[in-house]
Parts: structure tokens; sequence; C-alpha cells
């Protein structure tokens, strides 16, 4: 039943057109859909103006892990990104800022349509070899994919980000 449920919720998001339809998507609904359902969002949405200020982050489905748990773990563990004017940011992290990185917006490694790049300067500890996409999919909701650097870069998992509208 509850396949179902997303299944109709899945449809339904991607059956109206992009400027209506996803305007009122929720992080609670993303957090239901399966990797499809979050691919063919990505896929429709614009990138959007590169975030401005704190945008609180949530990992919603990693590739190639047996359970769920790491996407937990690293919900508990990464709050999300500050944002300033010129496109650079630092992750937030329990009680403390770590790890920055500049975003801009560049061609999609999906696709090849605009996104905004997220990178981190190699050998930056957790990050060093991966590189982010965002599209905004919602007035400052931004769906992410993560990449794993190498000679093939690897898809490794979504995110969002969620930043207050001003």
């Amino acid at each position: 039943m509850r396949n179902l449920i997303h299944a109709t919720l899945a449809a339904v998001l991607l059956a109206i057109p992009f400027t209506h339809a996803h305007a009122q998507i929720t992080l609670a609904q993303l957090k239901t859909l399966d990797e499809c359902a979050l691919t063919r969002l990505y896929e429709q949405a614009p990138a959007g103006a590169i975030p401005l200020g704190y945008g609180r982050g949530h990992v919603l489905l990693m590739i190639n892990t047996k359970t769920q748990v790491k996407a937990r773990l690293a919900n508990t563990v990464w709050k999300g990104k500050h944002f300033d004017k010129y496109g650079d940011f630092i992750n937030q992290w329990p009680g403390f800022r770590a790890l920055s990185g500049h975003a801009e917006h560049a061609p999609s490694w999906y696709d090849g349509k605009s996104s905004i790049s997220v990178s981190y300067a190699r050998g930056t500890p957790v990050f060093g070899n991966t590189r982010d996409e965002m599209r905004e999919i919602a007035p400052g909701l931004y769906l992410c994919r993560l990449y794993e650097l190498g000679l093939c870069p690897r898809f490794r998992a979504y995110f969002v980000i969620e930043v207050a509208c001003r």
C-alpha cells in the first residue's frame, strides 16, 4: 500500500507542468520518492539562483547501500551549508562549521543542462573527492546529486538543501 501511495504521488508531481506542480512539493514528500522519481524531478528542474544564507540539508537516498542506515547517520552529523553572496559556502555540523567550498553555475554531469556545481578543494577531508550538483525544484528547495570523483565519476546520493525564501 505504501509503495502505491509513493508511486501515485510521484506520478501526480511529474504529470503536471514543472512550474505549477513542484512549487508545492515539500521535504516530507521528497522523502517518500524513490530514485527514479527523484531523477525525473532533477531532470525537469531549472538550476535556479545560487542559494544565499543557511540551507538546511537532508540526505534523501544513498546509492548502492543495502539500508538507509548510512543516510540516517549522515543526517545526524551533517546539518546543511551556509552560502555567501560570492558562492562560497561552508558546511554546518552539530555545533560548528567546517569544510568550505565554492558553488557556481556549470553544466550537469548527469544531462549537460545548467546546474549549480558545488565543489571542494582537493584534499578536503570527507568531501575532497566529491562534487554536488543542485537544481531548484521549488522556491528555496534544491534537489542535489552527489558524485564521487575518479576516473569515471560515480553518482552516490540524492540530498536536499532547503533555504528560507527572502
